[in-house]
């Protein structure tokens, strides 16, 4: 269960009644202070617990409490040493718990198995662990993602919902998951499946000391040009046909979507704000704004999320891209989603520490690239912190000279 802790809106005045008395040293105070200012997460994904799933002794796949506490550990000194002050830890992948779920089954990240349970809590150790080495902890949910590449029911645990769906006698449940381009999607137009994604979180924020909750760009996939006739149409059709029954206009499938996602949006972050105001909501989008704008892919709809209240807490865009990519340089792109935030939504600059030193584009073989770019953001003085996607690209040969070069400057 959720240990109690002292309220951190609490731990804040008392850090701020503490900073006013002491004397105003150079170096120590105004120092602390302005860290305090610059949130830096980094990113772990479901990616670092699978290459580390093969117990490297033994060869059998799959954690012992042992070993996972031992990989955290590591993760996370590694993490808090490099004066991160943030970890971002997928919780959630594919409709799949790393913690004792009464609502998804357990991921195969875990014990190599979906829906075999590992004999002990990942989160809760996770969470522990964050909070021991000063990190804020971040629950990371991809909340649609059932597959990737496979539409293979079989191939998911017996107690996965999303299985019973689409197996069992019932022919009425059969529209909340949805097969498109090869891979599994929960119906973001179904309402179970919004009270199913909504539970979901509400378990996690009831059991662990999360500091966080975390979606990121996995939303309705890109649907193109047949996009008013695939996925969810058959729903949207219907949606249309109760409107036109009762004189109603209904909005165009493209702004129904939109609307579907925020409906989801506004009711977590309600929920979470009732049960402990003190823990955040924020979604990490793609940082292309033009294709997050268009009508057949998404359907984010981030400018009412950055212009009125009551749905995130932070923005963390992925600029992916250099300062001198053709289509989203990396200023001007970030100068645009700076302009689209007209509330008090925080602005987190999602970094592609992958890139580093790579071929991509010619500029990332610049080592002060991911430099340049934190400099960037706080020269605008309009970017709360960073995240770093991921954290195996710390230590990779190619990227590791850049990543030395930005942590020169993250004090």
């Amino acid at each position: 269960m959720k240990p109690k802790r002292i309220c951190k809106k609490a731990i804040s005045i008392l850090m701020l009644i503490c900073m006013t008395l002491l004397p105003l040293v150079p170096g120590t105070v105004s120092q602390a202070a302005e860290s305090q200012k610059e949130f830096h997460g980094v990113w772990i994904s479901y990616l670092e617990f699978q290459s580390r799933l093969k117990d490297p002794e033994t060869g059998e796949m799959g954690f012992t409490e042992e070993r996972f506490k031992k990989v955290v550990n590591n993760m996370f000194r590694d993490v808090a040493n490099r004066n991160m002050n943030a970890v971002v830890v997928h919780v959630r992948p594919f409709g799949d718990a790393m913690y004792p779920s009464d609502i998804f089954p357990w991921s195969k990240f875990i014990s190599g198995t979906q829906g075999v349970d590992p004999g002990f809590d990942p989160l809760e150790y996770m969470v522990e662990a964050a909070h021991k080495r000063g990190l804020e902890f971040h629950a990371w949910i991809n909340p649609y993602r059932v597959t990737s590449g496979s539409t293979d029911v079989t191939k998911l645990s017996e107690d996965n919902i999303a299985r019973k769906w689409l197996t069992d006698s019932s022919t009425k449940n059969d529209r909340r998951v949805l097969s498109f381009g090869g891979s599994l999607y929960y119906n973001p137009s179904d309402i179970w499946v919004q009270v199913l994604i909504k539970k979901g979180v509400e378990e996690i924020i009831n059991n662990y000391d999360v500091d966080g909750i975390h979606f990121d760009d996995y939303f309705y996939p890109v649907l193109g040009s047949n996009y008013k006739n695939n996925f969810d149409a058959k729903e949207y059709k219907e949606y249309v046909k109760e409107f036109e029954e009762i004189g109603a206009t209904p909005k165009s499938i493209a702004d129904w979507r939109r609307n579907n996602v925020n409906v989801l949006i506004k009711r977590i972050y309600r929920m979470i704000k009732e049960k402990d105001e003190s823990i955040v909501f924020g979604i990490s989008p793609g940082g292309f704004l033009d294709y997050l704008l268009m009508d057949d892919r998404y359907y984010c709809d981030v400018e009412t999320w950055l212009s009125k209240p009551g749905y995130i807490d932070y923005i963390a865009p992925q600029l992916y891209w250099s300062f001198s990519h053709s289509r989203f340089p990396y200023d001007k792109t970030l100068v645009r989603w700076q302009d689209l935030i007209k509330n008090d939504v925080k602005l987190y600059v999602g970094l592609a520490t992958y890139k580093s030193g790579s071929k991509e584009e010619k500029e990332w073989k610049d080592n002060n690239l991911l430099r340049r770019m934190v400099e960037y953001g706080r020269e605008t003085g309009k970017v709360d912190g960073y995240m770093h996607f991921r954290y195996e690209f710390f230590f990779k040969k190619t990227t590791k000279p850049g990543v030395e070069k930005m942590l020169e400057i993250i004090k």
